[in-house]
């Protein structure tokens, strides 16, 4: 019987545990419906408001990711046993190599937005954006920026609130893990993850997860753009999406994976 109580307590807790975590995604959901609506956004809108969540959380993420992986070399190189010679070097290539990455996945990855904003400036013109859209920033970060500032931050720049808190956990992931990752090797009994298995993983997972988004969001965008050329472009139609887009799936495949057993 004590047994039966005790499992039937931890379902009830991890029940509990994972609508706390959902429920922020349930506002944002709100959030963003109500903002279209009461915006009255259509398809244009709501196509150029996905484009800006792309660009804008990515490459949050990239930063995130690189200066998690900047803080990690610091704090692992000075515990390092080296030479002051050595950590310099060391300290020096961490550098290089993360103005590397920045650098390269500025170019990459904001010019991929750039290209892609010309083919959605043929479809869905917003008023006073260039002809071409923002092709001419397309290997130049800095320009595309200002560009997206200017003609999309003020019209769009709010969806960029529920977005992020549907994105919280992936944005600052990186920069988190980093953390971990350290506080894994300063570990009293120096059972810590080997560091190389611990930076493939964390490089691999902080530099994906922007371009898993960019295709997720896109195949939104393509979507909304077959609804626009079928006019079945409805509110409805809109609601489908923003909820197949808000709701938290990893978080409920990885809370039922983590169901205690008999406790459902």
């Amino acid at each position: 019987m004590n047994s039966f109580d005790s499992v039937s307590a931890d379902g009830r807790m991890h029940k509990k545990a994972l609508v706390w975590r959902v429920f922020p995604n349930i506002v944002a959901f709100g959030i963003g419906l109500g903002v279209a609506w009461f915006l009255e956004w259509e398809t244009t809108d709501l196509v150029w408001s996905l484009w800006l969540c792309s660009l804008v959380l990515g490459y949050l993420t990239i930063l995130s990711a690189i200066f998690g992986g900047a803080w990690a070399w610091i704090h692992i190189t000075g515990q390092e046993d080296l030479s002051q010679k050595n950590r310099t070097a060391a300290l020096v290539a961490g550098i290089g190599m993360g103005l590397f990455l920045l650098g390269f996945f500025s170019i990459h990855f904001c010019g991929f937005h750039a290209g892609h904003s010309v083919f959605l400036r043929q479809f869905f013109p917003v008023e006073g954006m260039p002809a071409e859209g923002f092709g001419a920033a397309f290997m130049n970060p800095p320009l595309l920026w200002a560009l997206a500032f200017k003609h999309l931050a003020v019209p769009y720049g709010i969806f960029l609130v529920p977005a992020l808190i549907v994105e919280r956990r992936h944005v600052f992931a990186p920069f988190i893990q980093a953390v971990h990752m350290v506080n894994g090797r300063k570990t009293a009994n120096g059972s810590g993850t080997d560091p190389k298995t611990s930076a493939q993983k964390f490089f691999g997972n902080a530099m994906g997860r922007p371009y898993i988004n960019v295709v997720r969001m896109h195949i939104l965008i393509f979507f909304f753009a077959l609804c626009f050329f079928l006019k079945i472009d409805s509110f409805a139609v809109y609601a489908v999406v923003y909820f197949v887009y808000f709701f938290p799936w990893h978080e409920v495949k990885n809370s039922w994976r983590q169901v205690p057993a008999g406790a459902v």
